[in-house]
């Protein structure tokens, strides 16, 4: 499964919002190489308010099944004061299952140096693809977040300013934060990178 295939599931409902629940199901179903996807909350000393991602171990369901991988998302307890902050970061997180190989953060060494990568911002140029990935990840999950057919709908009226970040975020129950850059002009440009041509 590819995330342009994920996606066009998530544009195929009758209407937002388009549920975690319902992508963590069908990547479950439907990926080759994923068999479930675990949630995990944890609660940290300080909060964080940040989800990460691993692939955990891999698993079958009978000794004649082909082995498949678990994904797990691990969140912190603090995400569960917005909702629609906890839905943002456990989407996001699971679009790291569209990784290309060398993006996979699996070892403490990658961890540390993404850590680091994060904290100083490097130019576009320097950034590893593990920094890539983040910046994909975050736009996959509002490309499927909010489908092109239904972003659309409202694109004229929010430049118009008949509606606000805040109806936007009403529709697609995602976090008010993430509403302008979904109805930037950019959505176009990353929604043909990461999905193609409409």
């Amino acid at each position: 499964m590819q995330f342009a295939e994920l996606y066009s599931y998530a544009a195929g409902l009758p209407k937002p919002p388009v549920g975690f629940d319902f992508l963590r199901r069908l990547i479950g179903a439907r990926h080759p190489e994923i068999g479930r996807v675990d949630v995990y909350e944890v609660e940290y000393p300080t909060p964080t308010r940040q989800a990460h991602f691993r692939l955990g171990e891999r698993d079958r369901t009978s000794p004649y099944s082909d082995e498949f991988s678990i994904a797990e998302i691990i969140y912190c307890h603090a995400l569960k004061a917005d909702a629609r902050e906890l839905r943002y970061a456990l989407t996001k997180e699971m679009m790291h299952i569209f990784d290309a190989p060398e993006a996979v953060v699996d070892t403490r060494e990658k961890f540390e140096a993404l850590l680091r990568e994060i904290q100083n911002r490097p130019l576009p140029a320097d950034a590893s693809t593990m920094m890539q990935s983040e910046l994909d990840t975050r736009w996959m999950a509002a490309i499927i977040l909010c489908p092109k057919n239904f972003r659309d709908q409202y694109v004229a009226d929010y430049k118009a300013q008949k509606i606000a970040s805040f109806d936007i975020a009403e529709i697609f129950d995602i976090p008010e934060w993430v509403a302008p850059f979904v109805m930037d002009d950019y959505y176009d440009v990353a929604f043909t990178r990461l999905v193609g041509t409409p």
